[in-house]
């Protein structure tokens, strides 16, 4: 009953697509009377199913719904114009592309982010072409960065670049150096400008490494003192002082600070293990 007052209104507002309430649809959202037709047939069948309830403004309903078709044409027109920008034929790319000489790999890779920019956040004509030209001139520079990069960390991540990484970084292990790649790797093929990659590498290195130790140094403070007494309890059990206590602490917290220990490692068997070993010493 509640469906069939709302598609009544519908009718009253539509009419037979000549009320001036969809005149003004019409014309306002520069849409053709099929694709009119096709937004009241999706309205009437939401309104079959639920999705519109009595509770929502139907005026408003019916605008947002127009406007998301308008929003859906404008889309697929400039993808159709990308597509044109991108023809090899066209005086767009004679003048302002070709001379970039990009690969037939680069080329859907510049589509596909461009596409997603359009489909995301609907940009203008004119950003299509901004960011036509800045991914092209960007495209000779990426594959410099990409074989920079694939220098540094070798073939299977196993260069002479992340074995010293290893040895200046104990705290990073391979699936750090992994997700460092990935990030840059994508960065890239952002058309991020790079001084050098290199540094870059290290940098992310650098930083990774901190926050691990960061994340560490939390999760050992959190043990042994967010707990109450219970690592004084320990001390106890094991015949240990609050001074041996405060050895223990500071011997863990400088081994993390040396990347010699992460936070995956640190629990309680790990705190119960300390004080054993120190107990033997």
């Amino acid at each position: 009953m509640i469906n069939e007052v709302i598609l009544s209104r519908l009718d009253e507002l539509i009419g037979d697509y000549d009320t001036p309430f969809f005149k003004y649809l019409l014309y306002s959202y520069d849409l053709s009377l099929e694709e009119c037709e096709l937004i009241v047939s999706k309205l009437k069948d939401d309104i079959s199913d639920d999705v519109i309830s009595s509770d929502d403004n139907l005026v408003e309903v019916i605008e947002e719904y127009f406007r998301q078709k308008c929003i859906e044409t404008e889309k697929r027109d400039k993808l159709e114009y990308l597509s044109f920008l991108m023809d090899s034929e066209s005086d767009f790319y004679v003048k302002f592309l070709a001379k970039y000489d990009v690969s037939s790999r680069d080329l859907d890779i510049i589509y596909n982010k461009i596409d997603d920019k359009i489909t995301n956040d609907n940009i203008s004509d004119f950003e299509i072409k901004r960011s036509l030209e800045y991914y092209f001139s960007n495209a000779v520079k990426q594959d410099s960065y990409i074989r920079s990069l694939e220098h540094i960390v070798g073939n299977n991540y196993d260069s002479l670049t992340v074995e010293r990484v290893k040895r200046e970084y104990p705290n990073i292990y391979d699936g750090d150096i992994i997700e460092i790649t990935n990030e840059l790797y994508a960065e890239i093929l952002d058309g991020k400008n790079f001084t050098s990659i290199k540094d870059a590498f290290f940098d992310k290195v650098m930083r990774k490494s901190e926050s691990k130790k960061a994340e560490a140094i939390y999760k050992w403070e959190s043990l042994v003192l967010g707990n109450g007494d219970s690592f004084n309890k320990l001390l106890e059990t094991k015949h240990l002082t609050l001074g041996d206590g405060e050895v223990i602490k500071k011997d863990v917290r400088s081994k993390i600070l040396n990347g010699l220990i992460c936070a995956d490692k640190i629990n309680g068997a790990f705190l119960t293990m300390l004080c054993i070993n120190y107990g033997s010493e």
